[in-house]
C-alpha cells in the first residue's frame, strides 16, 4: 500500500520547480547533477525512472532504506515507487541524468527480450560501475536527445527519441550483464532476491497464459502468501503488479505496432472475452484499448 504522506517526485513537479529541459511529461534532462538539491526529507519516485551517471565526486543517499554511495564512473538507477531520502553531495560532485516516464519506458521496452534483466538490475543493483567509453557514448546519446527535444517541428521527434533511449539501454547492456551475471554478486544474493529473480523470469516466460499468483507460487514450490511477502519486500511491488506490468506492456505493444483486431489480441493474451480484456486494460492503463490505439493516453 502506498504511503500517502511521502511527497512524490514526478517529472511534472521537477520541471515546475527546476529549469529542466523536458519533452511533455515523458522526459526531463539534467545536464548537470549539481542542480539536484540536498534532501533530508523522504520523497517517492512516482510514475518515472531516474538514470544518472556520476562523472566526479560522491553522492550518498538512502534508497528504500538502504544506504547507497555513488562515485565517479558509476550509474545510479532509481525506479518508480522507490523512496529516496538523506541525499548529500560532495563539493566536487557532478554528472548528468535523465528522468523517463513509465509510460515511455513501457513503449521503449516493449520489444526488448531482456526486460527482466533491466528490472532485476534496477531493484537489486541500483548502483553499478561503468567504463569511460560507455560514459562517453551515454553523453553522446544525451546530447542528441537534447537536440531533438529542441526541435519541436521535427515530425518524428518523439519516435526518434524513443529509439535513442532504446539504443542507450542496449549500449548499457554490457554493463547490465557484468552486474547481473557477476558470480560474486550472485553468491551474495539473499533468498528473497533469488526468489524475486526466479519469479520475474517465470512471469516473463508465462504471462500471456498465466496471471494467477497461485500458479507461480506452485511452480516455485512455495505458498502464495510467502511469495507475496517476499516479492513485496524485495521489489516494493506485489506479484500481481509485476504480472500486470508484463501483460499491459505486451498489450500496448500489440495495439501500437500491429493491426490485430481487439478480439485477436484478447485471444492471444488468453482473456475469456473481449469485454473482459477491455475492462482489464482500462483498469490498469487508464484508457480503453481503442483510445490507446488512437493515441489517447492518460
Amino acid at each position: 500500500m502506498r504511503n500517502k504522506l511521502i511527497t512524490p517526485i514526478t517529472i511534472d513537479s521537477l520541471t515546475a520547480k527546476y529549469d529542466l529541459l523536458k519533452l511533455d511529461n515523458d522526459i526531463a534532462l539534467l545536464d548537470t547533477m549539481k542542480m539536484l538539491p540536498s534532501m533530508t526529507e523522504a520523497r517517492r519516485m512516482s510514475l518515472c525512472v531516474f538514470i544518472g551517471i556520476c562523472t566526479s565526486g560522491i553522492v550518498t543517499l538512502e534508497v528504500n532504506n538502504k544506504r547507497r554511495v555513488v562515485s565517479n564512473r558509476q550509474v545510479m538507477v532509481i525506479t518508480d515507487e522507490s523512496v529516496v531520502d538523506n541525499i548529500a553531495f560532495s563539493d566536487d560532485f557532478d554528472g548528468f541524468g535523465i528522468f523517463i516516464s513509465y509510460k515511455m519506458l513501457h513503449d521503449v521496452l516493449s520489444d526488448v527480450s531482456y526486460m527482466s534483466d533491466i528490472f532485476l538490475l534496477s531493484h537489486n543493483h541500483p548502483v553499478f560501475d561503468i567504463q569511460d567509453e560507455e560514459i562517453e557514448i551515454a553523453k553522446q546519446y544525451f546530447d542528441i536527445i537534447t537536440k531533438r527535444i529542441l526541435m519541436p517541428k521535427h515530425r518524428f521527434r518523439k519516435d526518434v527519441i524513443r529509439l535513442l533511449i532504446l539504443s542507450l539501454l542496449y549500449d548499457f547492456n554490457n554493463a547490465f550483464d557484468k552486474v547481473v551475471n557477476q558470480p560474486q554478486k550472485k553468491d551474495k544474493q539473499t533468498r528473497g532476491e533469488r526468489i524475486f529473480v526466479e519469479f520475474v523470469q517465470l512471469v516473463e516466460n508465462n504471462f500471456r497464459a498465466q496471471r494467477q499468483v497461485q500458479w507461480y507460487a506452485k511452480q516455485m514450490g512455495i505458498t502464495p502468501k510467502y511469495l507475496s511477502e517476499v516479492i513485496s519486500t524485495v521489489s516494493r511491488r506485489t506479484p500481481n503488479e509485476w504480472i500486470d506490468k508484463f501483460v499491459t506492456t505486451e498489450i500496448r505493444n500489440q495495439l501500437r505496432h500491429t493491426n490485430k483486431k481487439m478480439s485477436e489480441i484478447a485471444s492471444d493474451m488468453n482473456f475469456p472475452s473481449q469485454s473482459f480484456f477491455g475492462k482489464y486494460f482500462k483498469e490498469n492503463v487508464g484508457v480503453t484499448p481503442s483510445d490507446y490505439r488512437n493515441g489517447i493516453e492518460q
